[in-house]
């Protein structure tokens, strides 16, 4: 009996986080529309003005170009240790979230892990590193509302970390990781492709107003819109493109 309900619960989990995938493509292509595209062609690279995209676009650029440099001068071994490192911080952190109880965090070249018990969130803590940007969640309380000049500073920052946990993601995530298969294939490409276009559009959309502002487009704005008016949502966002 147990077997049969796990069974329905993982198809009903991978169906609903399927069709939150399918919804934020869209969100997505209206976060880049509305925001990004809408102020370069309003504003161009005018790093002054408010609501720029100067500091995302450098700040992504800036963690490629280091990226570069610590494998041509054979320094990769530290990036390595620090994605694993980053790795084990996000299980943890999101264990918290969910009032896990933390035993022990082990990361050296043999051995990563984090023992930990948890009662509920086992898919998010442990699908978590795959798709939670967790620097860059840091970083989201310092633009959490307004445009100033010297947000651009921040801007760079979760643009870089962004582009680490690109970088991480590329190198880390493989259906035969223990985490993934524990998870199931198909519930965790359904999960942490929700995530990664969720928080892309999200980033997409702080310079033009901060965090604040960004989750309320994000996440009911313009879903609503989508599943509301998709005739007027494509006429809409037809003309940005």
């Amino acid at each position: 009996m147990k077997e049969r309900v796990d069974k329905v619960f993982y198809t009903l989990s991978t169906g609903f986080y399927g069709l939150l995938s399918v919804l934020f493509v869209f969100v997505l292509i209206t976060s880049l529309g509305k925001n990004l595209i809408d102020m370069l062609v309003r504003i161009g690279w005018d790093w002054g003005h408010d609501g720029n995209y100067v500091g995302l676009v450098v700040g992504f650029g800036a963690y490629i170009v280091l990226a570069i440099l610590l494998r041509l001068f054979r320094l990769g071994h530290n990036m390595k240790w620090f994605m694993k490192f980053t790795h084990e911080l996000t299980h943890t952190l999101v264990a918290l979230v969910f009032f896990a109880k933390i035993h022990k965090f082990i990361v050296m070249d043999r051995e990563c892990n984090v023992y930990y018990e948890a009662k509920v969130g086992y898919v998010p803590i442990t699908l978590s590193p795959y798709c939670i940007p967790i620097y860059t969640f840091m970083l989201f309380p310092f633009r959490f509302a307004g445009d100033s000049h010297y947000m651009i500073i921040f801007d760079f920052l979760i643009a870089f970390t962004y582009a680490f946990h690109v970088h991480a993601f590329a190198k880390q995530t493989r259906y035969t990781q223990k985490d993934i298969k524990g998870c199931g294939k198909a519930l965790s490409t359904t999960f942490i492709t929700f995530i990664h276009l969720f928080v892309v559009s999200l980033i997409l959309a702080i310079p033009k107003g901060g965090v604040l502002k960004a989750l309320y487009r994000v996440l009911w704005e313009y879903p609503l819109q989508i599943l509301t008016d998709p005739s007027g949502w494509f006429h809409e966002i037809i003309k940005f493109f």
